[in-house]
């Protein structure tokens, strides 16, 4: 018999090795089937699409309103207020249209004479190419067969439509856009009022998909995209009614129409606001003579175009959600192809919600980084590239200069904060080992302590003195050790008593220190108990000791800690950094109180 062959069972490893080569694949595919679903559905998904853009603008107004009208009546009103305002201009376009059309058929003469005008001033060389394009076509035309006789056409007789039919014909494409029209609307409502049940909806399919996204992180992207949008068309308002006011005043006739124009093109990046420009201007080469109200009016248009990107955007905007430029232009590429000049305007407002979508949800990370602007995620990535590959001065550096460009906290939170964040996970599903773990520790914390040392620690008398801590057992707190950085640069006398320490050594640090707060951080579960236990003992030491709590552990179970003598725990970092800042302003107040002279502190 032939010997059978062994074939070792695969690992865990093996197989994520595996998952991780068929990963791209995969996406591509995903990529090919959704496009494809996109074009051949689009006669459903856009009516849908057009709905969702809408209720994501319209979101803040109705949150707004519901607060005094309650939630029925907000939908309802801003569904009308949209209807109306959207049907008001789309007939106001059609009449001006056709007014502008009239207007320009009237002026044949001036036209025939500018164009004479640039055939006299044309350069001799590109005359000459002239001539020799119809010289050539002269002869290609000589040279040619006579064509031969053709036969006589065939005539077919063919059924006469019915009367019906004949008369249906011509308004069935009017009949589908009115439909189309009362779909979106029907949809809008229902999306602005029952939004708050979608979201949870959707979280809950996310949780049975596995997917790690919250509520809240739905609530704060629609929140972002909507405000982003709803300033944007804000600005394009603007636009629009300072570009009709500007043609007014230069006397091109329909203001109100090249004013209605400018604001609906400019939705579209990049090439929207130039579209707006030329088209007025072609007209005022048409209707007046020479040449300077149509430059007057294209350089108007383009001034108030990059007052409104540079001056205006920045300031109400700010950074806006990141898109890049490129990723923008691809996109509307992408959009037109695929559903016309109705894609072409939704370009803006799909790439703005992909975008968020990918920034809170983890799963969808890859958009983040295929439409984001921001060179952050490439920093992170840098820096845990370079703690991989052990390169510890590669990491300084990274951190170092984007702590320069931006400062100590965007350093901590945009940089270190993520790469511990991706350690966790890739330690989770043992894609790196213990030894690499604990290199990007160390190494996390000398930076963090480093970076720190490179500020001025402000020595005001009042200090408080405040001592950091982890729950027993737990190796390290990184999150902590930023805290206390930060809070030294604060003015507070802050010091860490260390990692690994048991509960009679973290007491006994406490009774020599003496400090005013204390800070512990518990990020395990495992470790809660424990920590509950030592801040007993701790109260029980010290009654008037100030002690808060934080971490990931910690905020599973607050209620155990508060009972256990906690004054607060906090979820973020930010809440109890004001804390203590309170906390320092009440102690510098109390010292400056006890200086002053009786009579001054009876006053």
């Amino acid at each position: 018999m032939p010997e059978a062959t062994i074939r070792p069972n695969p690992t865990a490893h093996d197989r994520d090795d595996s998952d991780d080569s068929a990963r791209p694949t995969r996406t591509w595919v995903t990529v090919i089937v959704a496009t494809a679903v996109l074009y051949f559905a689009r006669e459903i998904l856009l009516p849908i699409a057009v709905a969702v853009v809408l209720a994501v603008i319209f979101s803040p107004i109705a949150t707004r309103l519901e607060r005094f009208v309650g939630r029925l009546a907000g939908a309802a009103m801003v569904v009308i207020a949209a209807v109306g305002v959207v049907g008001a201009l789309g007939y106001f376009m059609t009449i001006e249209l056709s007014a502008v059309a009239v207007e320009v058929a009237g002026y044949p003469t001036n036209i025939a004479n500018k164009l004479s005008g640039l055939q006299s001033i044309t350069p001799p060389w590109v005359q000459r190419i002239e001539q020799s394009i119809e010289e050539v076509q002269r002869q290609v035309e000589r040279s040619s067969p006579a064509p031969k006789a053709r036969k006589p056409p065939v005539i077919v007789a063919q059924a006469t439509p019915a009367p019906v039919t004949a008369a249906l014909k011509p308004i069935i494409p009017l009949l589908s856009a009115i439909a189309e029209m009362v779909l979106v609307t029907v949809l809008l409502f229902f999306l602005l009022y029952g939004r708050y049940e979608l979201r949870d909806r959707i979280v809950r399919l996310a949780t049975r998909a596995r997917i790690a996204v919250a509520s809240q992180a739905i609530e704060a992207a629609g929140e972002a995209v909507g405000r982003y949008l709803l300033l944007f068309s804000m600005i394009n308002l603007s636009f629009g009614i300072a570009a009709g006011l500007v043609v007014w005043m230069l006397g091109l006739p329909n203001p109100a129409f090249w004013g209605a124009l400018a604001f609906v093109l400019r939705f579209i990046p990049y090439i929207g606001a130039m579209t707006s420009a030329i088209l007025p201007t072609i007209v005022a080469f048409a209707v007046f003579p020479g040449w300077g109200k149509s430059l007057e009016v294209l350089g108007s248009f383009l001034i108030i175009d990059q007052c409104a990107a540079w001056l205006i955007e920045p300031v109400l905007i700010g950074r806006g959600i990141g898109v890049s430029p490129v990723a923008l232009l691809i996109s509307v590429m992408y959009w037109t192809w695929l559903w016309g000049p109705t894609g072409l305007l939704l370009a803006t407002p799909l790439t703005a919600c992909l975008k968020v979508a990918g920034d809170y949800i983890p799963q969808l990370g890859f958009l983040s980084i295929l439409l984001g602007a921001d060179s952050t995620l490439e920093d992170y990535h840098d820096y845990y590239r370079s703690l991989l590959e052990l390169d510890q001065s590669s990491a300084h550096s990274i951190a170092i200069r984007y702590c320069d460009e931006h400062g100590l906290e965007p350093m901590f939170d945009d940089v270190i904060a993520p790469a511990l964040i991706m350690m966790g996970e890739e330690r989770e599903q043992d894609h790196i080992s213990e030894a690499n773990q604990q290199f990007i520790v160390d190494t996390t914390r000398e930076l963090i302590v480093e970076l720190g040392n490179r500020y001025a620690k402000p020595r005001m008398r009042g200090r408080v003195r405040m001592l950091g801590i982890c729950a027993p057992s737990e190796s390290h707190s990184m999150g902590l050790h930023i805290l206390l950085e930060l809070l030294r640069i604060d003015g507070a006398a802050a010091s860490f008593v260390g990692e690994n320490k048991t509960a009679d050594e973290v007491r006994d640090f406490v009774k020599r220190f003496a400090p005013e707060v204390v800070c512990l951080s518990c990020t395990i579960n495992d470790c809660m108990p424990a920590a509950v236990e030592l801040v007993k003992a701790m109260r029980a030491d010290s009654p008037h000791l100030t002690i808060i709590a934080g971490g990931r552990a910690a905020l599973t179970d607050p209620a155990a800690l508060l009972k256990a003598g906690c004054s607060q725990v906090y979820a973020s970092r930010n809440e109890a950094r004001r804390a203590i800042r309170r906390l320092a302003f009440q102690r510098r107040r109390r010292v400056a109180i006890a200086e002053l002279p009786p009579q001054r502190q009876l006053g």
